[in-house]
């Protein structure tokens, strides 16, 4: 036979293979329907938690609030294996299946089981913003299992919040404090060092270069004029000593008498005090003055050696003048480098200032944020709708499997009468001869059932509609007996 191409082709397949169809069909709505009902009813409870935001709460941080991921890990510990079994056992989940295995009853018991956030207004779905509000929803085979299940988890949602947003603020205060401690500590050691730095260059510190400049200054000034003090008094003396006697032979005595001053105050600044050289210009001096010191009358003399007491006082002051400018030019010199190691130490101290600043900053609002949930003030959550015991169990997973099971049936109908069909090719029609053979009949002539015919046609369409009377009204036998 040539494939069925019209409705009137269609039609007369049906009618022709009509109680093969009813037959397979109504078998199999009778099995879809029998399967359906045999499924374990599923009651449905939910309960609503709302979050309420605290308006005087200072915050765990300066951005979003920790809610969400405190929530996440409050589901994971009610969710958590040992739980549910304790949920199970409590409330006998799985009674009618006393042999199944742990691990199936907890997998069970997790699909049965749904956690809804929903967002504050404003936030944008699935992501982790503020959340206003849960929604727990319990599936199970009892009615008054689903409510007190749903209720048991909203309170330890309540408990678990409270007890885990303590613990929380207990721990961040702790921490804080310990941080807190730890940076004093290197606070207190970075200080020490700066005032040991400071000690050891405390003529070099940065505030004294006003005083070191100006004292420079003063002394060199001094210097200059000691120097010409020193010039003024050895003119007198010269003077007194020329005056005094033959000039000629003072002037020789003078002339030697300086230069061996000369070259013992050479001799000084490069030779040790014990030094021979020195001993011996200091004695070639001395000789040299108390020769020419017999020579001069006595009071010549004897304010020649006031001058001379004069001129050593001022040599002295100007040799500690001396040692002293090689010191305050190289005190000047390192202020630079002094300068910029207090630089660094002032660094460090004000990085440990702005640290502690930030943590006594989070410190208070941690600490208020305590008081406030001690007081029950800062995050709260209530429960806006308890879950009530469901009045009627839900259909949906009978009515998928009923409708999948009709559709089924007849699929499997409909391809049962064709595959008969193609078991027995008859061409019963000018175009399925013209399809099969590639000719067109010359003359047709038209059937005329005889009366058997009539009536075996009539006692299959009989059958046809006993087999769909029969499968209806077992059906709906069927789905009376369970309550449907």
């Amino acid at each position: 036979m040539g494939p069925i191409v019209g409705l009137k082709e269609v039609l007369g397949m049906l009618l022709r293979r009509g109680p093969l169809i009813a037959l397979i069909l109504s078998a199999g709505i009778c099995a879809a329907i029998y399967h359906a009902m045999s499924l374990p009813r599923s009651y449905e409870a939910i309960t609503v938690l709302q979050i309420e935001p605290s308006v005087l709460s200072g915050g765990l941080t300066m951005g979003a609030s920790d809610t969400p991921a405190r929530l996440r890990l409050i589901e994971q510990r009610l969710m958590a294996r040992s739980n549910v079994l304790n949920m199970i056992e409590r409330y006998d989940l799985f009674e009618a299946a006393p042999d199944l295995p742990a691990e199936e009853r907890i997998a069970l018991f997790r699909e049965s089981v749904r956690i809804d956030f929903i967002p504050a207004a404003g936030a944008a779905p699935g992501t982790e913003g503020e959340v206003s509000a849960l929604l727990i929803t319990v599936r199970t085979g009892r009615p008054a299992d689903a409510a007190n299940l749903a209720n048991d988890m909203a309170d330890q949602i309540l408990s678990n919040n409270r007890a885990a947003r303590a613990q929380r603020l207990d721990d961040l205060v702790q921490t804080l404090h310990g941080e807190d401690r730890r940076l004093l500590a290197q606070l207190t050691a970075v200080q020490s060092e700066t005032n040991a730095f400071r000690t050891r260059h405390s003529g070099s510190l940065p505030e004294n270069i006003e005083l070191l400049s100006a004292e420079q200054t003063r002394l060199e000034v001094q210097r200059v004029e000691l120097s010409r003090a020193l010039q003024a008094l050895e003119r007198e003396r010269l003077a007194l000593e020329v005056s005094s006697g033959d000039g000629t032979r003072n002037s020789s005595l003078i002339q030697q008498l300086r230069m061996l001053e000369v070259d013992l105050a050479q001799a000084r600044r490069t030779l040790n005090p014990d030094h021979p050289e020195v001993r011996r210009l200091e004695e070639a001096v001395e000789s040299l003055r108390e020769g020419q010191a017999q020579q001069l009358s006595p009071g010549i003399s004897r304010q020649v050696d006031l001058i001379r007491e004069q001129a050593a006082d001022l040599l002295a002051e100007r040799d500690a003048i001396d040692r002293r400018l090689p010191e305050l030019e190289a005190a000047i010199a390192a202020i630079p480098e002094v300068a910029s190691g207090l630089a660094d130490f002032e660094r460090r101290i004000g990085a440990f200032e702005v640290e502690r600043s930030s943590i006594a900053e989070r410190l208070a609002r941690a600490e208020l944020d305590q008081r406030l949930t001690a007081s029950d003030y800062g995050d709260r959550m209530v429960v806006l709708e308890r879950a009530t015991q469901p009045q009627h169990p839900m259909s949906s997973a009978r009515r998928k499997v009923a409708i999948l099971g009709v559709g089924g049936s007849f699929a499997l109908a409909l391809l049962a009468a064709f595959a008969l069909e193609l078991a027995r090719p008859v061409l019963r029609t000018p175009r399925q001869v013209h399809k099969a053979l590639g000719v067109t009949p010359i003359a047709v002539a038209r059937y005329y059932p005889s009366g058997r015919a009539r009536l075996q046609t009539m006692m299959r369409n009989l059958a046809t509609l006993s087999i769909l009377t029969v499968g209806a009204a077992l059906a709906v036998i069927m789905m009376m007996s369970t309550g449907q």
